[in-house]
């Protein structure tokens, strides 16, 4: 993990230029309220119903933040961030007492990549019809808005994890690795 966090280190600047790339995207976009912690943890199925839940907002942040509008797409950055952390958490569980196989392991990443493209499709089929007044487009500002929130939420998970489950700090390490790639064209290897 070491290495992998030197790589995203050495392409800071980089990184820096995008973040504030992306975030110009936002300048002018719609705010409202959103659920401010959003994760599967917060969504109960109950027969043939879903209940979001838990609506107080992440408790690291003052209750002004919480209280205020922000971008819709924080709360959709948080639902995929969090079908990572499923897919991850799975690959490392071993199951009666066998590890995780690589075709286990393939099968768990396309899990993750079917829930993410999914979730993403369903969301922007809906997205125009949630609010005819001010109706949305879907446009590159929305792919920014997710990149950008997606990196704040993979930022904020790593610190969390290296407080409180460093066990655990390679989950958000590899996404931020895998999001500086993306980004700035340059490959964030994975160590050998």
């Amino acid at each position: 993990d070491g290495l992998r966090a030197e790589r995203i280190v050495r392409h800071r600047g980089r990184l820096e230029q995008e973040v504030t790339r992306l975030a110009a995207a936002g300048v002018g976009s719609l705010e409202t309220r959103i659920h401010g912690d959003f994760h599967l943890g917060q969504v109960l199925i109950s027969q043939s119903d879903v209940f979001i839940v838990d609506f107080e907002g992440e408790p690291s942040r003052s209750l002004v933040d919480r209280r205020g509008k922000a971008s819709r797409f924080r709360d959709v950055a948080g639902l995929l961030r969090s079908f990572d952390y499923v897919a991850k958490v799975a690959a490392r569980t071993e199951l009666r007492g066998e590890s995780t196989d690589a075709r286990k392991q393939a099968f768990i990443e396309k899990f993750r990549e079917v829930a993410h493209d999914t979730f993403l499709q369903a969301y922007h089929g809906v997205q125009p019809e949630a609010d005819d007044r001010q109706p949305q487009r879907r446009d590159s500002r929305d792919a920014a808005l997710i990149d950008l929130f997606t990196l704040e939420k993979a930022a904020y998970e790593l610190c969390y994890e290296a407080a409180n489950r460093p066990d655990w700090i390679d989950i958000p390490l590899r996404a931020l690795a895998a999001l500086t790639s993306r980004l700035v064209g340059s490959p964030v290897r994975e160590p050998a």
